[in-house]
């Protein structure tokens, strides 16, 4: 496990990057729509009366944290022009 989070570091470093950029684009795109659209179905069932046991703040700051672990790491490996 630890072997293949070592290896996946190698991506996150300035000039190098994933054999298919477009592949993992396509990800991010997925994923943030995906987020999104968690996200306002948990505020529109709340909003048309459903009890989810979950606060408002919380749905906020999980959605945002994912989105923006998500979007950073596959920015940093899709291109080779920035990196850490």
């Amino acid at each position: 496990m630890i072997k293949k989070i070592r290896a996946s570091m190698v991506f996150l470093k300035k000039g190098k990057s994933v054999a298919d950029p477009q592949k993992w684009k396509k990800h991010q795109i997925t994923a943030t729509a995906l987020t999104a659209f968690i996200w306002a179905a948990i505020n529109a069932a709340s909003a048309w009366g459903y009890d989810i046991p979950i606060g408002e703040e919380t749905v906020d700051a999980a959605a945002l944290g994912f989105l923006a672990i998500v979007n950073w790491l596959l920015t940093l490996s899709t291109s080779k022009k920035v990196g850490m």
